[in-house]
This record gives C-alpha cells, sequence and structure tokens, in this order.
C-alpha cells in the first residue's frame, strides 16, 4: 500500500511539473512570434557633410531585466532566442522607463549615430508586434 502511495505522487508530480514546462515554452513560443525587429542605415546631414545613422528598432517582451545594467528581449526567430542590450556605457545616452519589467511588452531603439554618437530608447508598447 505505501508503495503505490508514493507511486501515485510520484506520477503527480512529475505530470504538475511537465504541464508548467509546457506552458512556459508555449509562452516563449508566443513571444517569439509576436515580436519584431527592425534594422536601417539612413543617411543624415552633419556640419562636416553627410553621414550614416544605423538604427535596430526591437518590439519584443522583457525576458530579463537589471535596471542600470541590461535588458534582454525576445527576437524573431528560436524560441529561446534573446536579444541584449547593454545599459550600462557611459558613452550611450539611454531612456528607460523607471517602472519596465520582466513579462512587459517594450519597444527598444537603439541608434549608432554619425560622430559615435549612441542611444537606447526603450518604451512600453501596446501592440506585442508593433505592426
Amino acid at each position: 500500500m505505501t508503495m503505490k502511495l508514493h507511486l501515485t505522487r510520484f506520477c503527480a508530480a512529475v505530470l504538475i511539473m511537465g504541464g508548467a514546462t509546457l506552458i512556459s515554452a508555449q509562452d516563449k513560443a508566443t513571444a517569439s512570434k509576436e515580436s519584431k525587429e527592425t534594422t536601417a542605415t539612413n543617411k543624415v546631414q552633419t556640419n562636416g557633410g553627410t553621414a550614416k545613422e544605423n538604427d535596430d528598432l526591437v518590439y519584443g517582451k522583457v525576458e530579463k531585466y537589471e535596471p542600470g545594467k541590461s535588458i534582454n528581449v525576445t527576437v524573431p526567430g528560436t524560441i529561446v532566442k534573446t536579444k541584449s542590450f547593454d545599459l550600462d556605457d557611459k558613452n550611450t545616452r539611454y531612456d528607460v522607463p523607471s517602472n519596465v519589467k520582466v513579462g512587459d511588452w517594450v519597444s527598444v531603439l537603439e541608434k549608432d549615430g554619425p560622430n559615435g554618437n549612441k542611444s537606447v530608447t526603450i518604451k512600453h508598447s501596446a501592440k506585442k508586434s508593433g505592426s
């Protein structure tokens, strides 16, 4: 009788943990499908003439966030693919809402401007994929 009780509890625990893992994997799959990344190179006028500006725009779900250090956001592709943005480079200007947290949908605009000017702007996204 005791052996059956232990076996039943073990089987129940395995089923519960397996279901939780499946739900987590489905959530990441949804985040990956609804994420979006766009890159562009633009020509801008400066005092020294024409220069290039590179933009990288990502719409995705925040998977990991350490204020003042880094943020990881889902990007299109495989289930586990995320893009990491450093938030501690002294030569980059950052604009990050104070209430960003893991699980939020955000847009992240990273710009490499002329003369080495860099900026990262993070905003909450009303639309998951920004489309």
